[in-house]
């Protein structure tokens, strides 16, 4: 039976490493998502013969695709498939793995020919853009989003600094203040991320986050925070812009990807839950790659 730990703060050192040499591209390949958010999803983590896995759910287990954490002692795909099989039969849950790309799933059906049924997780599919789009808004594709840009910045006066330490309460400031226009409650989930954005705020340093704020007449009024998955890939867990001020998604979206994002190829906005409007808002920026994300159950278990 594996013994699956929640990760703490220490554990970046030695895991955000293997993390970002596997060179997955998405959100829950960052050690910030599986630290931040594991109050609200349960995610754990175990070592075991060179791998490292990776688990969700607090009365079952969803696993991950393994990570190879030491190459010269881990075995093949599949003795580590069936360590998580054995796993859960062991522990009396129904075997199921999520978040794998299209081609883990080759990877798994390679290993195991016919073992698994796989279905994709529209929902939880990534939105990852090119870098250089979300800096240039070039094209007629992003006239829009210039559009307001523009109109944002002649019709306020504001100015942007990065977030820090010495700046996270202005970053609560303005969480508590979007909390009060939108509703945080578990009616919405959104008491979750109210508990993630804790951790974060807390460790912000230590999870080596970055962000940019933004002040209009120096009340803050939007911030993005986000985090590295890998030298590729730079990841934005929270965007958060208060009602009443035309194009400040827009602008601060814009800003920090200008100021800070540069050096990477690539940005992953997360996914869109399944929300209409969320959906909306992703598509409308045009991404690069819509990283379907994977589940998969052991044939004549699905219930």
């Amino acid at each position: 039976m594996l013994k699956f730990e929640y990760a703490t703060i220490e554990d970046r050192k030695w895991l955000q490493p293997i993390l970002a040499a596997s060179g997955k591209m998405g959100s829950e390949n960052a050690f910030g998502t599986l630290f931040i958010w594991n109050e609200s999803y349960h995610s754990r983590i175990c070592r075991q013969d060179g791998y490292v896995l990776l688990s969700s759910g607090e009365h079952f287990h969803t696993y991950n695709f393994p990570y190879v954490a030491d190459p010269a002692n881990a075995g093949s795909l599949r003795d580590a498939l069936q360590l998580l099989i054995d796993d859960a039969a062991e522990k009396g849950f129904r075997f199921q793995m999520w978040g794998m790309t299209e081609k883990e799933v080759a990877r798994m059906e390679e290993a195991m020919p016919g073992c698994f049924e796989f279905s994709i997780d529209r929902d939880g599919a990534d939105y990852i853009y090119n870098s250089s789009d979300l800096i240039e808004l070039a094209g007629r594709k992003y006239h829009g989003k210039r559009n307001h840009v523009s109109k944002f910045n002649r019709q306020y006066q504001w100015e942007y600094e990065d977030v820090t330490v010495d700046t996270l309460d202005a970053c609560r400031e303005v969480s508590c203040e979007w909390c009060r226009q939108n509703g945080c409650d578990p009616e919405n989930g959104l008491d979750k991320e109210v508990r993630a954005l804790r951790k974060a705020f807390a460790h912000f340093d230590e999870l080596k986050l970055s962000g940019g704020l933004i002040r209009i007449e120096g009340k803050p009024v939007a911030y993005t925070i986000g985090e590295e998955i890998n030298p590729q890939v730079f990841l934005l867990h929270f965007e958060k812009a208060l009602s009443g001020y035309d194009g400040l998604y827009a602008a601060i979206n814009n800003e920090f990807a200008r100021r800070n994002l540069s050096g990477y190829q690539y940005i992953n906005r997360e996914e869109d839950l399944g929300l209409e409007g969320l959906r909306k808002a992703k598509l409308s920026y045009h991404p690069a790659i819509i990283l379907q994300k994977y589940r998969a159950v052991l044939k004549g278990t699905e219930s």
